[in-house]
């Protein structure tokens, strides 16, 4: 062997060697799932061009899938609200949509953590105006912030503020919500 062929070699498998026994290699890739109630604060939504109302606040189902390792995942969610009022006593509207995004989560310390996620988003926004519908599809990006606690070695709960935010909407649709989460990496710590 050349000595250019024998240093790839030697370096390749230095390399194995050392992701073997980093925390990434003993953790894996993990997938999760969960389930959520979201508080929606939309403030004024609407499409300018077509409608404008200052929407009043209501709440929202959704579920949450992901794949995680060494605490970066790859997530998708999905949400729906319940009808809502508005300043406009004819106006109701609804909220639904999806985004997918990366996020990462923080080392856990006693059984807490906390998490980023940047993600592209797809929010419809259905107004209903004297029994009939108009749906105003806007697409932009979300941002999150978050903090998770552990429940047990492989649930945990997280407490999550969204921002989001279109060039389509006239103002952000903020977010709180709480997910219930199974699976993930499980816990490495003090037992429960």
């Amino acid at each position: 062997m050349k000595f250019k062929q024998s240093l790839l070699l030697i370096l390749s498998i230095s390399a194995m060697l050392l992701s073997a026994n980093s925390y990434a290699g003993r953790q894996g890739i993990n997938f999760f799932y969960g389930v959520g109630l979201s508080a929606v604060a939309p403030d004024e939504i609407g499409v300018p061009s077509i409608l404008s109302i200052e929407a009043d606040p209501t709440a929202a189902a959704s579920i949450m899938l992901g794949f995680e390792e060494d605490g970066w995942s790859l997530e998708a969610t999905g949400f729906t609200s319940l009808e809502q009022g508005s300043n406009i006593s004819l106006v109701d509207y609804s909220i639904s949509g999806t985004d997918i995004g990366l996020a990462y989560r923080s080392i856990e310390k006693h059984g807490r953590y906390y998490k980023i996620k940047y993600a592209q988003s797809d929010v419809d926004i259905d107004f209903n105006v004297s029994g009939s519908t108009l749906t105003a599809e806007t697409s932009g990006k979300s941002y999150t912030l978050g903090l998770g606690l552990r429940t047990s070695r492989e649930n945990r709960i997280e407490v999550d503020y969204t921002f989001h935010d279109s060039d389509d909407l006239s103002d952000a649709v903020h977010m709180i919500s709480i997910h219930y989460l199974w699976g993930g990496a499980p816990y490495l710590g003090k037992s429960f």
